[in-house]
């Protein structure tokens, strides 16, 4: 095994959270890897990692934008 198939093999996924995250402790983070999508409590990254294929992630963030997802006041 050369150095650059270790490299790739031990490279995870880099996780991002949403630019508007305030601090408050009430995030998720998402990643893109190996094509999927991973999910992952930004307060507890040792919890278990969710894992999305790209058409659940498109159809789950299109309810989203939709508001499919909103309970209402």
């Amino acid at each position: 095994m050369n150095c650059t198939t270790f490299r790739e093999e031990n490279r995870g996924p880099r996780f991002r959270k949403a630019s508007f995250s305030y601090g408050g402790g009430d995030c998720v983070e998402v990643a893109y890897h190996d094509d999927q999508i991973a999910v992952r409590d930004s307060k507890d990254r040792n919890s278990p990692t969710l894992w999305f294929t790209k058409s659940e992630w498109r159809a789950f963030t299109s309810g989203v934008r939709a508001g499919e997802f909103d309970f209402g006041d």
